[in-house]
């Protein structure tokens, strides 16, 4: 019996990779499914016996390297993610396979089968199973030609398409999603989600600053520090604020 833990905050996720499982022929048990950086470190802390760790990058509370950071894993660890920006983050701990979202269950059998080759003892050095996971890697980036240039909008008068090059932020109220053009135009998503959308768009132009708010890199004006632990963004007429745990990673996703 292979014993799983699946990191992953949004519950439509954690049933897509449960049905994956299950699709397989191995014999997978899932003995523990965690949502929060918080959680995470205190279920790691009591060092219970698990077999694959099967990870989302961006949690509830924070990013999932702030848990890996932390704690003594010697699990191989399949990351599932939207974000393509992470994967040396991934390799310097003990990950295995990198698969980006939206996927199919073919990238994720792949995955798994990588899995069962450690286990079996068929990996070479650490050295070549590194350069195997860097080509999978950059192999899956090749593929990930599906990032929206537009998006459908429905009106009254039928449906438009708004340029995605031409939004400067998106944000999320009480399941309402919102994209703001560059004229400061507020059009209404379809998506009922800012996860949902995130997932289609090209993660080295939108990051998400906090829960509610994605920025498009390319209008960030300026940035001025807002308290110790966030900084306020200059978006046109708009000034929106990070997080405490997304400060670190905006700043890096800026180069600053």
């Amino acid at each position: 019996m292979i014993r799983v833990v699946i990191l992953e905050d949004e519950a439509p996720a954690r049933r897509k990779l449960h049905s994956f499982l299950e699709k397989t022929k191995e014999d997978f048990v899932v003995i523990k499914e965690i949502e929060t950086v918080l959680d995470a470190i205190n279920f790691f802390e009591k060092k219970p016996e698990i077999d694959l760790i099967l990870s989302d990058i961006e949690l509830r509370d924070g990013n999932v390297f702030e848990v890996y950071n932390k704690i003594e894993n010697s699990a191989p660890i399949i990351f599932v993610t939207a974000y393509d920006s992470f994967w040396m983050n991934a390799f310097e701990t003990n990950g295995i396979a990198y698969v980006l979202k939206p996927y199919a269950f073919l990238q994720f059998e792949k995955a798994l089968k990588k899995y069962a080759s450690l286990k079996n003892g068929l990996a070479l050095t650490p050295n070549d199973l590194l350069h195997k996971i860097d080509t999978y890697y950059q192999s899956k980036i090749v593929e990930q030609t599906n990032y929206k240039e537009y998006i459908p909008i429905k009106a009254s008068s039928g449906i438009y398409f708004l340029k995605v090059s031409e939004i400067i932020f998106i944000k999320s109220d009480y399941g309402v999603v919102f994209a703001y053009d560059l004229n400061n135009k507020k059009h209404v998503l379809n998506q009922t989600s800012l996860k949902e959308i995130q997932e289609t768009l090209n993660p080295t132009q939108f990051f998400k600053i906090n829960r509610s708010e994605l920025v498009n890199k390319n209008y960030v004006q300026k940035i001025n520090r807002y308290t110790k632990n966030t900084v306020a963004i200059q978006i046109k007429t708009h000034v929106l604020k990070t997080s405490q745990n997304k400060t670190a990673s905006f700043n890096s996703w800026m180069g600053l």
